[in-house]
């Protein structure tokens, strides 16, 4: 894969994660978001459709620059004053290529019905009723989750992986483990299966985490995913991205 080949990619992952407008502009609360590829060489950058579209302009020439990310960061602070940045690697997901295996029983949204309202009452806690329903349904995008290993009670769900973003062109893969079962290759097992249930779609699939995740990151390399780059989000401070 070529640098360029990754900078497109990286492209449709900021895309499918924060639609753009009619203009190419990002929806959300991010001011840029700025993709850079493994190798460093190559990089692709969103701007906000909330900003002014002089300094839009001046963002997307910075964005091209060796030193795009300080450029960006000064541009920005001084039409709008302190900014956020964060960051974190992305991958892809190429399910032909996921040799893991399961290290519990997998629920999949694609799974016979009685196995998904055997679900209806598992809610692990950090989903809305109404939104856990939704889920299940399969209104939110493909899922799965592991359950707890043993044949235990199907309602302790301890790893799901879904769907939090989806275009056309792309999918996010979004993995979360419960307290007290993290470190056991349950979010590596429900992001394969999640990644086998995609695979006969024609979307790209993309796993993306933040610097401070390691277990995240862990995650991906014991699946095998293949690095794209780094994506770096410049936004208002206190946005809590």
């Amino acid at each position: 894969m070529t640098a360029a080949h990754e900078a497109e990619l990286l492209r449709t992952e900021i895309e499918t994660n924060w639609p753009p407008d009619a203009r190419g502009r990002l929806r959300g609360p991010h001011h840029a978001v700025l993709g850079v590829t493994a190798d460093g060489r190559r990089r692709t950058l969103a701007a906000g459709a909330h900003l002014p579209d002089a300094l839009a302009a001046e963002l997307a020439a910075a964005g091209a620059a060796a030193d795009a990310l300080p450029r960006v960061q000064r541009l920005l602070a001084a039409s709008l004053g302190p900014v956020h940045t964060a960051s974190g690697p992305s991958y892809l997901v190429l399910p032909d290529r996921i040799r893991f295996a399961p290290t519990a029983p997998v629920v999949r949204s694609d799974g016979p019905p009685a196995a998904i309202d055997a679900l209806r009452t598992a809610n692990p806690g950090n989903w809305g009723t109404d939104e856990w329903h939704d889920l299940l349904d399969g209104t939110l995008g493909p899922w799965a989750m592991a359950l707890a290993p043993g044949g235990g009670h199907p309602s302790h769900v301890v790893s799901i992986c879904h769907t939090p973003c989806r275009s056309d062109r792309g999918a996010e893969a979004g993995a979360w483990t419960r307290p007290g079962h993290r470190g056991r290759g349950h979010a590596a097992t429900v992001t394969a299966a999640w990644a086998r249930l995609m695979s006969p779609g024609t979307r790209h699939l993309f796993y993306s985490t933040t610097a401070a995740n390691h277990s995240s990151q862990h995650v991906a390399a014991r699946l095998g995913l293949r690095p794209l780059g780094t994506l770096w989000k410049v936004s208002p401070p206190g946005s809590g991205e």
